[in-house]
């Protein structure tokens, strides 16, 4: 048993990653139980007691009064606290300064065939239960095959929908969609049919929507991802979580961040693409037709003359694409008009969805569209500050030099005018009377001079 200190008087934190549904207790009772025991079973749902109702979280708790709960000491209650983390249903974390010491996340159990699938798990079952038990615990969660000779005549999905133009209104609004734009907007060589059939194995077909096909396409698209790479990725993320009840913006968020995260994975693929990178012939970087027939990531790579995009432009990129829903032509201009005509060298994220926000509610359809647009109203904005300056500066002149061109003085202000110089005047006179004339001045230096 790995040694970890718990002490009764430890604070800890719990959390879940799910809800549990009829089917998860299913697999808690009949596949888990046997193998952890009716102890780490009662302690596991103990956990889930103590969340806060309507919340993924609980109140902060002591592992003695979890103990209290349950009649466990601490050893009792490591003991099953390390049964139910060794099967995958909780995950213990250790909190750094805060108030308290661990966070317990409850994990959803894995669905019937899920589990039963999988070949430490079924043969762990299989070792503790028995042949004959193991064969009536298939039995009861097999689901019955389809009849023999039957033929599949389900149609496909590009047999129904119109792919170029229902995916192009998926991925712009209508005032954005139009059919001759769709030629470039996504890679739609993209096989989604054959991505499906390499993850046939771990997912099921119920997991893929409609909403979830559109996404993976725009995906596959930004990424510039081929069937074999994105079926890894999607095994590797979801091969554990494909039965669990997700909604379909669950799946969405977790897709996305699938790709932002998957660095390690699209590595080989990149040292691939760099030299592709350079091979692409992008037109002249000012051209708007250059911006609307190609892709942005060759198109941003080439006006940061760099071999390869940095992640902060990745994730930029896919969230213009993805989330604002905008044309590839309306991201490489908005790139342009930042770094070029604005020249933001620093590129504040902020500044450049402030400018595609602008361009999506005023319903600009093409880079050309948006780059006048945005130029004539650069320019009566300049216009407007000059005048501003300029009247502003002839104000302060005025004031300056200014004697009587607002017209003559009031009355009482001349009187009070004349009243001053009047006092002036007299001041004057009585100063000068009071300084002594020149023979006046000879007398008194004769008279300091007899002395």
């Amino acid at each position: 048993m790995m040694e970890r200190e718990l002490s009764g008087t430890d604070l800890c934190l719990i959390m879940s990653n799910g809800v549990v549904d009829r089917e998860a207790y299913q697999s808690l009772y009949y596949l888990y139980q046997p193998i952890i025991g009716v102890k780490a079973l009662g302690l596991y749902q103990t956990f889930w007691s103590e969340m806060i109702p309507g919340k993924t979280k609980s109140q902060y708790i002591s592992h003695a009064e979890l103990g209290t709960l349950l009649g466990f000491s601490v050893d009792e209650f490591k003991e099953e606290l390390f049964k139910l983390e060794g099967i995958g249903l909780i995950r213990t974390f250790e909190a750094k300064q805060a108030a308290y010491r661990y966070v317990y996340q409850i994990r959803v159990p894995l669905a019937p065939n899920t589990f039963l699938n999988d070949g430490v798990l079924s043969s762990l079952l299989f070792y503790r239960v028995g042949e004959i038990r193991f064969r009536a615990l298939q039995n009861r969660f097999r689901t019955d095959p389809l009849p023999k000779n039957v033929v599949d005549r389900t149609v496909r999905f590009d047999q129904v929908f119109d792919v170029k133009a229902g995916l192009a209104s998926a991925h712009q609004p209508k005032s954005y969609a139009k059919q001759e734009r769709a030629a470039y907007e996504f890679d739609y060589s993209f096989d989604l049919e054959e991505m499906k059939r390499q993850t046939d194995r771990f997912l099921p077909r119920s997991f893929y929507t409609k909403s979830i096909d559109h996404l993976l396409l725009k995906l596959a698209y930004v990424t510039q991802s081929n069937e074999a790479l994105m079926a890894e990725l999607l095994n590797a993320r979801f091969r554990h979580e494909a039965y669990l009840p997700m909604t379909d913006s669950e799946k969405q968020e977790r897709c996305k961040q699938m790709m932002l995260s998957a660095k390690q994975k699209l590595s080989r693929e990149k040292k691939a693409k760099v030299a592709v990178l350079e091979e692409v012939e992008v037109g002249e970087l000012s051209e708007t037709e250059t911006m609307e027939g190609t892709h942005p990531k060759h198109y941003v790579a080439k006006l940061r003359k760099v071999k390869a995009l940095s992640e902060r432009d990745e994730e930029l990129i896919q969230q213009l694409i993805i989330d604002y829903e905008m044309s590839s032509g309306i991201v490489n201009a908005a790139y342009y008009y930042a770094l070029v005509i604005k020249k933001d060298n620093r590129f504040s994220k902020n500044f450049l969805l402030s400018i595609v926000d602008d361009w999506k509610q005023k319903g600009y359809v093409t880079a050309a569209e948006a780059l006048a647009k945005t130029k004539e109203q650069d320019e009566l904005i300049s216009k407007k500050q000059d005048q501003k300056q300029e009247r502003s500066r002839q104000t302060v002149g005025g004031r300056r030099g200014r004697s009587n061109a607002t017209g003559p003085n009031p009355k009482w202000l001349q009187e009070e005018k004349e009243k001053q110089q009047q006092y002036e005047a007299t001041k004057k006179a009585d100063f000068e009377a009071e300084v002594p004339d020149d023979e006046e001045m000879e007398r008194i230096l004769r008279e300091l001079k007899g002395k």
